[in-house]
């Protein structure tokens, strides 16, 4: 019989074998995940440990990443577990509401909450891991996380306050929400989409809109990220063509981090772009899509190759960009993953070095992780 202390236990933990107190009583069924509430419980009760046959099940296939694409993963095991429940806990809660079942302001802020806190704690490896994910299930949480962590990473650099930062990532959370009320063929569409189609698409702002206002009960706040986040500095956007000043102020932070996130991750009608290419098509925007401010403050924070970017240097090693250099940007830091030689670092193991510093050394190109995985064959 294995013992566990309440300590131990953390939301979204799942056992291959059920969990009892005290010998008898059942806490949770084998398979069953361990909810906050349950945790409380124990608390409330003064009870110290649980015990089972059983073990914590692993992370699940999507999250585990095999020896080759450690790779583009930080060795950060908590903050790689965090993320993978959190994707869990957030694909749980959207799959209520397509249900149309409530979520509260509590509950969504407790979750937001969470993603605060680490993301104030760990706000660079959490934007790395963004980069190094290659995951393809869940797609629809995981997107809005990355969002979130995104919109959040801006959000510090600008010096919000956390009652603030909580509310950007609830929108942050939420922004696509109405995408649940777009039919599969036109969203999984291979190829243009027709004109009616494309309004279809385009209508998902004001059905994000009205899920977190009626369906959900959210405040408004929350849902002004979610409408405005297509809108334009320039005016051109949906769908309201509001311009500027006019665009709610943390849907336009909200606006860049989606920009940046669709860019990076693979969607049905294209490949996902490396980070350097998404962050040069970022920077050619010239005031059209975004307030130049705020992108001003999100590409000093990110660099010219963001972190957890994955690039071949000039005498052929590859190596992750772990720093930035605000004063040079085409100079991070890297850590190498192969050196000149050959001789591989996994697990973020590799000697460490400042482009700045070191001017005998370049970035000659960005690189995929899947590029990688096929030079290493």
């Amino acid at each position: 019989m294995n013992h566990l202390r309440v300590d131990e236990l953390e939301p979204g933990m799942e056992f291959d074998q059920p969990v009892y107190i005290e010998g008898n009583s059942l806490f949770v069924p084998a398979g069953i995940k361990i909810k906050q509430k349950d945790i409380d419980r124990l608390r409330k009760w003064n009870i110290s440990q649980v015990e089972t046959e059983g073990h914590v099940r692993s992370l699940p296939p999507i999250f585990q990443p095999d020896s080759q694409q450690m790779w583009g993963v930080p060795s950060d095991t908590e903050l790689f577990e965090f993320y993978s429940h959190t994707v869990e806990k957030l694909n749980d809660m959207m799959d209520k509401i397509s249900r149309m079942e409530n979520i509260t302001r509590e509950e969504l802020d407790s979750l937001s909450g969470e993603i605060v806190d680490r993301v104030k704690e760990k706000q660079f490896e959490s934007v790395r891991l963004i980069l190094c994910n290659n995951s393809s299930n869940l797609e629809s949480a995981k997107s809005a996380f990355n969002s979130a962590i995104m919109a959040l990473n801006i959000g510090i650099s600008l010096g919000l306050d956390d009652e603030t930062l909580t509310e950007l990532a609830d929108g942050a959370l939420l922004h696509d929400v109405g995408m649940l009320r777009v039919p599969e063929n036109i969203k999984a569409k291979d190829g243009q989409l027709e004109s009616e189609e494309l309004q279809t698409m385009r209508s998902h702002p004001l059905y994000s809109y009205r899920i977190i206002t009626n369906d959900l009960g959210l405040s408004d706040d929350i849902a002004q990220i979610a409408l405005q986040h297509h809108e334009r500095w320039d005016g051109e956007g949906y769908p309201q063509s509001l311009k500027g000043d006019d665009i709610n102020y943390l849907a336009r932070i909200t606006s860049i981090a989606d920009a940046y996130e669709a860019m990076i991750s693979e969607r049905p009608y294209r490949n996902s772009m490396v980070g350097y290419e998404a962050m040069k098509n970022i920077l050619s925007d010239n005031c059209r899509r975004f307030d130049p401010e705020i992108l001003k403050i999100f590409i000093r924070s990110m660099g010219i190759y963001p972190l957890g970017s994955l690039v071949m240097m000039s005498d052929s090693s590859i190596a992750r960009v772990i720093g930035v250099n605000k004063e040079a940007p085409l100079r991070p830091e890297i850590i190498l993953l192969i050196d000149a030689e050959g001789t591989e670092y996994r697990g973020d193991t590799g000697p460490s070095i400042n482009l700045l510093e070191n001017k005998s050394l370049f970035i000659t190109r960005a690189l995929d992780i899947k590029d990688l995985l096929a030079l290493h064959k």
